[in-house]
């Protein structure tokens, strides 16, 4: 399988792409322009048959087309220690429009536990620690650096299901900037054959495959990237139901 990877350098996609090429896939990789990889060597022509990497702008549409040109699914695991959150929709939404320039369908992407429907099983301490530095702008009264992480995973995940409101579309269209025009009309045949999974709170760790992966939302619990990863690589080897949403984590309690 060719499969296109979002996120940068992220631990979680940068682990993915690892684990994808051990199973024999080969992966396109968006890196952005100013981050550099800490093995350059990935990008040598040994490697040519197993990875592609695209640097560049993260709102230049034809560069998500030639990321996804090719593949034949696109994996999607933002990083907010290597992409803005606030970003996120506006990324999302570029993918989308690739893919279905590109004909390509297939989309798993990776959020987090509490974001969507999921968002009533998700207690204090949990967000607290999902949300970390916004604890801290809050106790020093700087309310206008907040974004809670959560709340962009939710509204990445309203792109996705195609539930975003009308207004919210309209108001970060207009604010945007440096994106492609979308004057393509789509692939009559196509339509987007999205997964999401939403892990618990991440940890380091080894490839365990003792996590669950439920249609219930998962109340609490933690998972590796490692595990994480692999679950990903499974949905689109196993074709997971599409047009679902799936809690992952090594908790046995579900709600």
């Amino acid at each position: 399988m060719r499969i296109a990877v979002f996120g940068g350098l992220g631990a979680l996609a940068s682990e993915f792409v690892v684990q994808a090429m051990v199973a024999g896939h080969f992966v396109s990789w968006f890196i952005h322009t100013d981050d550099e990889l800490s093995d350059t060597s990935l990008e040598a022509p040994t490697y040519s048959d197993a990875i592609r990497i695209v640097h560049g702008s993260s709102d230049i549409l034809s560069k998500y087309q030639e990321v996804i040109a090719g593949c034949d699914a696109v994996v999607v695991a933002f990083d907010a220690r290597y992409t803005q959150p606030s970003s996120w929709v506006h990324q999302q939404r570029l993918i989308q429009t690739a893919m279905r320039r590109e004909s390509v369908q297939r989309l798993l992407v990776i959020t987090t536990h509490g974001a969507g429907d999921s968002q009533r099983r998700l207690d204090w301490s949990t967000w607290a620690k999902l949300n970390v530095d916004q604890v801290r702008y809050m106790l020093l009264g700087q309310a206008e650096m907040c974004w809670s992480l959560v709340a962009q995973y939710s509204a990445q995940e309203n792109v996705v299901t195609g539930s975003e409101t009308l207004e919210a579309r309209n108001g970060s269209s207009s604010s945007s900037s440096g994106a492609d025009s979308d004057d393509k009309p789509p692939h009559p045949d196509w339509a987007l054959q999205w997964t999401i999974l939403r892990p618990g709170l991440l940890t380091e760790g080894p490839v365990t495959g003792t996590y669950l992966a439920s249609h219930d939302h998962i109340f609490g619990g933690h998972i590796s990237y490692a595990d994480v990863s692999d679950c990903a690589i499974k949905a689109l080897e196993e074709n997971m139901d599409i047009g679902e949403c799936f809690s992952v984590a090594y908790s046995a309690r579900v709600a």
